[in-house]
């Protein structure tokens, strides 16, 4: 970079910070109040606080794309108000030299942002839902009442409820044999040890269909045989660490994490729409980048009146909120309607950066 792009790049970054730390501490200072409503003899203050610092992480990463807008727009805008702008464009710079400078920077916040969100966003938010699910006393919930499902080669298996990333209560396996069930396997309890889940209190019944003896004329009949063990060790489809993924929303997790996620569901003939969404959007979040700094400049360049700090704020949160509502909106459409997620995620980045472009060509 020369001495003007370091120029514009201090002004980008000390103002994309400044409404960052703005607005984490309106969303802590939020979820720090939903919190205390919760709070009681186990679930503390200061458990409650934690959960709020765990928190941050998630929401740096979920808030640069618009604190980069605004921050954008407050640096920039105060440098047009100031004429600084003009000057550049005097001295030879063009409108593109001038974004492309720009760009530099928001790449590399949002480079710092991705790092949070695929590392130490996933981490804290499971930890932070730990803590909470212990101090509340109830179990990691994943996403009914029911339980959820896996599949193995020849076997179905039903789980009541997890407890913990390493702990399963009511496990049900369901030998299967060309479609037909075999056997049961019931167990009260599994921990994850030694790189296995460990059954306990396990009751094994196999299932045998007897047909129809002409010369002894015995009726056909189910014959069931029941074997009880202690403990017994199975392979699931599913570890420690994958158990403790599920507890995560899918947009937390790691885009490595997403892809063999999506993998494990598509076997098990689980539906993977809304995974697979969010896998896209990670990929086209620097586009969203790109397409909110670029959306940027012609509201700078092409307006040829002063205008205040307060209005450039209201008019990036209504662009940030606007292409949010935009987002969720097409990318919920194309899971519902069953449209190929990847239009869902792209498709409102493409549209930003579109109008991005076209009003980009106006400027003079």
């Amino acid at each position: 970079m020369n001495r003007i792009e370091r120029y514009l790049g201090r002004v980008l970054m000390r103002y994309t910070l400044l409404v960052l730390f703005v607005l984490l501490i309106i969303f802590a200072f939020t979820e720090f109040m939903n919190q205390v409503a919760r709070v009681d003899q186990n679930y503390t203050l200061t458990l409650a606080g934690l959960y709020t610092l765990l928190k941050m992480p998630v929401y740096f990463y979920e808030i640069l794309p618009v604190a980069l807008l605004i921050g954008t727009l407050i640096g920039l805008g105060g440098l047009a108000n100031q004429a600084e702008l003009t000057v550049l464009r005097v001295t030879g710079w063009s409108v593109g030299r001038i974004l492309w400078a720009v760009m530099k920077t928001a790449f590399v916040l949002w480079l710092i942002g991705a790092a949070f969100g695929e590392w130490l966003a996933p981490k804290a938010e499971g930890y932070a839902n730990q803590i909470r699910a212990e101090a509340l006393q109830r179990d990691l919930s994943l996403g009914s009442r029911d339980g959820f499902w896996m599949k193995a080669p020849a076997q179905l298996i039903h789980v009541e409820r997890v407890l913990s990333a390493d702990t399963m209560h009511g496990i049900t396996i369901y030998h299967l044999e060309a479609g037909q069930v075999t056997g049961v396997t019931q167990a009260l309890d599994a921990q994850f040890v030694n790189q296995a889940w460990l059954l306990k209190d396990v009751r094994e019944q196999s299932i045998r269909l007897v047909a129809y003896d002409e010369v002894s004329g015995q009726w056909p009949s189910i014959q069931r045989d029941q074997v009880v063990y202690e403990h017994k060790t199975v392979a699931f489809p599913l570890d420690s660490a994958g158990l403790a993924r599920l507890q995560l929303d899918s947009k937390y997790l790691r885009i490595d994490e997403l892809y063999h996620y999506i993998g494990f569901l598509k076997a098990n003939g689980l539906e993977s729409a809304p995974f697979e969404l969010e896998f896209w959007r990670k990929l086209a979040s620097p586009l969203v980048v790109l397409g909110m700094i670029a959306l940027v400049f012609p509201l700078i360049f092409g307006s040829q009146r002063q205008v205040s700090m307060g209005q450039r704020i209201f008019v990036g949160t209504v662009i940030g909120l606007g292409f949010y509502l935009l987002n969720q909106l097409v990318g919920n459409l194309s899971v519902v309607y069953q449209f190929p997620t990847v239009i869902g995620a792209f498709l409102p980045s493409l549209i930003l950066l579109t109008v991005a472009v076209v009003l980009f060509k106006r400027l003079r």
